[in-house]
């Protein structure tokens, strides 16, 4: 028997361990990626009887230019936490009732924020969308999946890929048909 068959073998024997999962941080930037990333914390939290924070960012610096928040008197920074706040209470009815969830709007560098949440939360777990950008691509723009697998205080799980039913890029969430 070689060493990696003794290795499972062992594996096997021993006892099945529970997984301890109470609270699952959710960071959504409204991506197909980050919406998929909904679909597996909801998943996890059915089986582990976890608690969902949803957490949206709103970075002004990357939303308005310090020319528009300017010239618009600070009213472009309220609309987009409004904004936020309302793509949220959507994302909520996609949450089932038995499962514990709540929205969350933060303003700051998206990383920063996400690591700062779960720290505040006590997060078991981070579930959060990846472009998939790659070394290059990721150096380029800045990866916030790969700044907060760095940062993280608990297990991140990176979600790849756009769900099943998703049209294109900009589609936040699946219509219904008429």
């Amino acid at each position: 028997m070689s060493d990696r068959d003794a290795l499972i073998k062992e594996i096997k024997s021993r006892s099945p361990q529970t997984i301890h999962c109470d609270r699952i941080l959710v960071p959504t930037d409204g991506s197909g990626q980050a919406f998929k990333a909904v679909g597996e914390a909801i998943h996890l939290a059915a089986v582990t009887d976890a608690e969902l924070t949803l957490l949206m960012v709103v970075n002004y610096d990357a939303e308005v230019a310090a020319f528009e928040q300017v010239s618009l008197s600070g009213y472009v920074p309220a609309e987009l936490e409004v904004a936020a706040w309302h793509f949220l209470a959507d994302l909520m009815h996609v949450i089932p009732p038995e499962i514990s969830a709540h929205p969350r709007v933060e303003a700051g560098d998206p990383a920063d924020v996400i690591v700062d949440v779960a720290h505040e939360e006590e997060s078991d777990l981070i579930v959060m969308g990846s472009r998939g950008l790659g070394t290059l691509g990721g150096l380029l723009t800045g990866s916030v999946s790969a700044a907060v697998l760095e940062a993280a205080p608990c297990p991140v799980l990176l979600c790849k890929g756009m769900p099943d039913d998703w049209e294109d890029d900009e589609n936040y969430l699946p219509q219904e048909e008429a």
